[in-house]
């Protein structure tokens, strides 16, 4: 294909897609519904958080994988990351469920019994920070996170 036909494809690819954003309703989210324990070791927590987000908008966007810090009824848990990407889907209110992995880097050896009894409470209080990356295919943006919620524990046998 010669530079004369890729120019004027580059360009009406960038006008369609500029166009399409211009419309852009907040996103909003409602909050976690539930926290299912995979697995927990000395090593770290595999977790399954789903949350329930609404998106007004006639386009679909991925949340990429990301880092955030964590805590558990306010023991710093180390580092989280999402292990997978999560497409959200257009004009939808639904509960997606997000794979998350920490290593409970933060942890101190004070902190890990406190975090293994909470496995068997029926509510656990998460706070999580950090920034969380969204996008469509070459444009992504970045938002700030800083959640504190109380939810239902579940762990899977």
């Amino acid at each position: 294909m010669s530079i004369k036909k890729i120019v004027p494809l580059f360009s009406f690819l960038f006008i369609l897609l500029f166009a399409s954003c211009g419309d852009f309703q907040e996103v909003t989210f409602s909050g976690i519904e539930n926290v299912k324990l995979v697995k927990l070791s000395d090593k770290g927590v595999e977790a399954e958080i789903t949350a329930r987000i609404k998106n007004p908008n006639s386009t679909s966007f991925t949340i990429y994988k990301s880092d955030m810090d964590v805590t558990l009824s306010g023991i710093n848990a180390g580092k989280a990351h999402l292990a997978n990407n999560v497409r959200i889907r257009a004009k939808s209110e639904d509960s997606y469920t997000f794979k998350i992995k920490s290593d409970f880097s933060g942890l101190s050896l004070t902190d890990i019994p406190k975090v293994i009894g909470m496995a068997m409470s029926k509510n656990v209080k998460v706070g999580i920070k950090g920034n969380l990356r969204a996008g469509k295919l070459f444009i992504k943006k970045t938002f700030p996170v800083d959640l504190t919620q109380s939810v239902p524990l579940n762990l899977t046998k």
